[in-house]
């Protein structure tokens, strides 16, 4: 085969080793980058206070708390519920909810902040117990962790929630940890 009135030899004559190794190179970032977008944890938009004061979702309470970064600052939404009706002959399913109100001062390569729970321990003070977790639900504009709590006694028992997550700031390809946090929430429990 002649192409422009020469034999054709294949594409090592064209490129040479640098173009080769420029096109391996180039190949190396582009699919670094893109397990970088996937491992990413996904954006979640600010919702303002949808969580906050949902009889629902927050139940059993909701705070927020403000996370400082060295892109801007977002307030984060904490509502805990009881998905079921605590008793003493049943396991009771918990909910804990985590949403943005809002976020502040971003660059303009930054699209916004997320988090990614680590996680969920529940501790009960009238005896010590304390329950698994796992991370769940599909809110759009949300991160959920759901709880199995198995009481022994009846009685007014005090929890104490504690949640571990990392502050993501999500930039145009990818994200940056911001930096992990715990944050604890006492509620009471009565359970007949």
């Amino acid at each position: 085969m002649q192409v422009n009135g020469y034999p054709w030899t294949g594409i090592s004559t064209v490129m040479g080793p640098r173009g080769k190794i420029l096109i391996s190179l180039l190949l190396i970032i582009i699919v670094i980058l893109a397990v970088w977008q996937l491992t990413s944890p996904a954006l979640i938009p600010s919702f303002g206070t949808k969580y906050l004061s949902s009889t629902q979702y927050a139940n059993r309470g909701s705070w927020v708390l403000q996370e400082v970064s060295s892109y801007g600052k977002v307030f984060l939404v904490f509502s805990i519920a009881n998905l079921t009706y605590p008793r003493t002959t049943l396991l009771t399913s918990y909910s804990v909810v985590v949403s943005k109100m809002n976020e502040t001062a971003l660059p303009s390569y930054v699209r916004g902040f997320t988090l990614k729970l680590i996680a969920l321990h529940i501790q009960d003070n009238y005896d010590g117990s304390t329950s698994a977790w796992a991370p769940s639900g599909t809110f759009p504009d949300a991160v959920q962790a759901t709880s199995i709590f198995d009481f022994k006694t009846s009685a007014n028992h005090h929890l104490k929630f504690s949640i571990s997550y990392e502050l993501y700031e999500t930039l145009i390809v990818g994200s940056l940890l911001g930096h992990s946090a715990t944050q604890s929430f006492n509620i009471t429990q009565n359970v007949v």
